[in-house]
């Protein structure tokens, strides 16, 4: 189970700039590297398109998220999670992200009014911690 995730400044800093860039509406988009042991690693976060435009959720819009997971996976590498924004709330998920969690193995990453954090779903959700690289 991932207890840990790394990630570039830049990924970092790109995820913060959607949130102030899309608020009022959520951001999203897709986390790109590996798993090794406990610890996802994010060589690329990926900016996707929110086909639900709206202040309280979102939806990866399915073609470039297609090409997203096809491209990762050309390069050997994996979708080991999403991001997302909370631009009106804190970066703790919501009940529709605690539902949509229990079936998505991977990280989620959420920006919002209170910083980053980030969680997995392992029987409720459960913090991991970021460590930047």
């Amino acid at each position: 189970m991932i207890s840990k995730i790394k990630i570039l400044r830049c990924d970092f800093d790109l995820i913060q700039g959607e949130l102030e860039a899309n608020s009022p509406y959520e951001a999203c988009g897709v986390l790109v590297g590996t798993i090794n042991g406990d610890t996802a690693v994010v060589e690329k976060a990926i900016p996707i398109t929110n086909s639900n435009r709206t202040a309280r959720s979102f939806e990866l819009e399915p073609g470039e998220f297609y090409n997203a997971w096809n491209n990762a996976g050309k390069s050997g590498k994996e979708i080991v999670g999403v991001y997302h924004t909370h631009p009106r709330s804190s970066a703790v998920p919501s009940l529709w992200d605690r539902e949509t969690m229990q079936n998505d193995p991977g990280v989620w990453l959420i920006a919002g009014s209170d910083g980053v954090k980030a969680y997995v779903w392992d029987d409720g959700v459960r913090a991991v911690k970021i460590v930047g690289f």
